[in-house]
């Protein structure tokens, strides 16, 4: 079963980036495995099928419900013993149901519509948690690997401080000035590669593997060692696919939609529904010393089912073709006429309750449908705004950073040649780690605001 994931993983990856090739292997293959792995996602797809058979009951309801019955008995009388025997086709068609049959199927397509886009939310809920820890994962990686050459160069530096100090050269408040640039670098170091174990624990298990090293894929960091691109919508575009593509919003008007679908089949029942019931079949019975002969019998019923003031009224009109009867329920009847007609006093007042509670749903789904729209379209701005913000403080982070890397190098040059002190090297190492943190916690934000909006809208946008 590994296997079979892994391989599908490698070629959905090599299909994927073989269209996009900016994307990452490592990021692709991994979303792979977490959706193929997620339990709660496989429960999803069972509801999904749950409704798909759901629909195909509805379905079936627009078809004549048949029956094929078979009765044979035998018995004693006073003069003898006897058998008889009867084969039936039994049918039930719904002529005009009141709206009731439709509805309730429209409910159903419905209802898997909607169990379609719960499991797509939570799918998109899956890939943005993925992509975040990714994320951080790969901007610890940066932070690591920038902070321990920083780590070493102020570790040299801080022993050519201690042989100044030893040579007399500088005095000990200077050497405790370059102590303490050396323990915020170290505390730097330390925390960076705290929170990347932190964030590679997170990114496996939402993957659902043993180790980063089962994603077959090699990680880097290329996408974080220059600020990130701007994506290709404006707020106002992204508020019309928000509108448009996202699922809570889809579900809210699936709720009302289901809703008056509902509705469709309480406000049925007021009207007058017609149904076709009949049989056909062969029927006879005979003392066990005679030859038992069926004969032809056949029944139809025109029903009629009417629902009002929480009264109910049911006429039939029943023809019957049958055949006498001598030895049990003795009858001579062979053609029957029957007209029935029922009458409920208030026996289904629950039509009233059913009927309201119908109308509370679809205002209430209406009302939902608004505040949805209203707090996800605050969450677009507020991811928007992140994404933008970040974007500007990323980019100058890193023209902050390489401007600070540069100096940096300037001051070790200026050091070789004792036109500056190690102390003032020292500090700039620090003001680089500094700038390090700054620039990563940016990137992070940009890239994680961006997988935010993605989750809203349902569409990549890098």
């Amino acid at each position: 079963m590994k296997s079979i994931v892994i391989f599908s993983c490698i070629f959905l990856c090599f299909l994927v980036n073989s269209i996009l090739l900016a994307k990452s292997e490592f990021l692709d293959c991994a979303i792979t495995i977490a959706v193929q792995r997620n339990k709660k996602l496989q429960a999803k797809q069972k509801e999904v099928e749950l409704a798909q058979r759901q629909l195909v009951v509805t379905t079936r309801a627009f078809l004549p419900t048949l029956y094929v019955q078979h009765r044979h008995s035998f018995g004693r009388t006073q003069l003898d013993e006897y058998r008889a025997e009867d084969l039936w086709l039994r049918g039930i068609q719904p002529l005009y149901a009141g709206g009731q049959i439709s509805a309730s199927h429209r409910y159903s397509i419905l209802a898997l519509e909607y169990a379609k886009i719960d499991y797509t939310k939570l799918k998109e809920e899956i890939i943005a948690k993925v992509k975040q820890a990714y994320y951080e994962y790969l901007s610890s990686l940066l932070e690591v690997r920038e902070i321990e050459k920083l780590a070493s160069d102020i570790e040299f530096y801080y022993k050519m401080l201690l042989d100044e100090y030893s040579a007399k050269a500088i005095s000990e408040l200077e050497l405790q000035e370059g102590k303490v640039f050396k323990e915020k670098v170290d505390n730097m170091l330390e925390r960076s590669k705290r929170n990347k174990k932190l964030y590679e624990e997170r990114l496996v298990k939402l993957v659902g593997v043993e180790s980063i090293e089962d994603i077959p894929f090699p990680i880097t960091t290329k996408i974080v060692d220059e600020p990130p691109k701007e994506i290709d919508f404006t707020f106002d575009q992204l508020k019309n696919l928000l509108i448009i593509n996202n699922p809570d919003l889809k579900k809210s008007e699936l709720n009302i939609q289901m809703g008056k679908q509902k509705q469709k089949v309480v406000t049925g029942k007021t009207k007058p529904k017609f149904y076709l019931e009949g049989s056909y079949g062969r029927s006879g019975e005979a003392y066990v010393k005679e030859p038992l002969v069926l004969t032809t019998v056949w029944s139809a019923m025109v029903r009629l089912v009417w629902l009002f003031g929480g009264s109910s009224l049911e006429v039939g009109y029943q023809k019957d073709r049958t055949i006498p009867r001598e030895i049990v329920d003795v009858s001579q009847r062979i053609d029957t006429t029957i007209i029935d007609t029922k009458l409920g006093i208030f026996d289904d007042l629950r039509y009233f309750a059913e009927k309201k509670e119908a109308e509370t749903t679809i205002s209430h789904a209406q009302a939902e449908y608004e505040d949805t729209k209203n707090v996800l379209l605050l969450e677009l701005e507020k991811f928007y705004n992140e994404y933008y913000t970040s974007l500007l403080d990323a980019k100058v982070a890193y023209s902050d950073l390489n401007l600070k890397k540069w100096r940096l190098d300037t001051i070790k040059k200026k050091r070789d040649i004792y036109e500056t002190s190690t102390l003032d090297v020292m500090s700039n190492i620090y003001s680089v780690s500094e700038a390090v943190l700054t620039y990563t916690k940016s990137v992070v934000q940009n890239y994680i605001a961006v997988a935010e909006i993605e989750k809203l809208v349902l569409l990549p946008l890098r």
